[in-house]
């Protein structure tokens, strides 16, 4: 069953709870990282997981293979529900009752907030993001620590190639700007990306 391809597990998982919870288990820590580097709150990271794995209950047929891997159309389910509950508080019992998660102990909720804290303390470039134009701090998260390549990202964006990358050309400008505003010779215990970490990951095929 582990050894299973993502597109098997999905043309089951409806029918299937074993389908759905080994690709649950397989891709949960990608979306958890995913939703730590932009929830403030445990609380709304794990809503973030479990509304993004409802969804691939609701319509695994969404996914095809041809244009990625399941992990960046994980990354792509995840945005659209991180839009949404920036917009409004969505019902968490719907989820609870649904999704394969469960109530958050004092653990939980003291690991979750490490990881927040991490996500943010760690990398002080990327939290001066939240600075400029969400819009823009979204492409450089998405090409940055999500590790999307140009091609993902847009398509988690819902725009072409093109768009995407007067978008991306727009945002570095933006990111430089603050950046240089905000840079100061400040002692730390955590390395500080330098500007060449707002590229984006090259496609396998294309590094040979």
């Amino acid at each position: 069953m582990t050894d299973e391809t993502d597109a098997a597990l999905l043309a089951r998982v409806q029918s299937d709870p074993t389908a759905l919870e080994v690709f649950y288990r397989r891709h949960r820590d990608r979306v958890l990282a995913y939703a730590v580097r932009r929830c403030r709150q445990p609380a709304d990271a794990t809503d973030l997981v479990a509304a993004t794995f409802l969804a691939v209950l609701e319509k695994p047929g969404s996914f095809d293979p041809r244009r990625g891997d399941a992990g960046a159309w994980l990354i792509g389910i995840a945005a659209r529900q991180w839009l949404l509950l920036c917009r409004a508080e969505l019902k968490q019992q719907h989820f609870r009752e649904r999704a394969p998660t469960r109530e958050l102990s004092s653990d939980d909720i003291a690991r979750l907030e490490d990881q927040i804290d991490a996500a943010r303390a760690g990398q002080p470039a990327w939290a001066a993001l939240d600075r400029i134009d969400p819009r823009h701090s979204e492409v450089l998260r998405l090409v940055g620590p999500d590790g999307l390549t140009s091609r993902e990202a847009a398509a988690v964006l819902g725009i072409s190639a093109g768009a995407f990358r007067v978008r991306l050309m727009r945002a570095r400008r933006a990111a430089k700007a603050v950046l240089s505003e905000t840079a100061k010779p400040v002692k730390s215990d955590y390395p500080v990306p330098g500007f060449s970490a707002l590229q984006p990951r090259r496609p396998d095929h294309a590094r040979h």
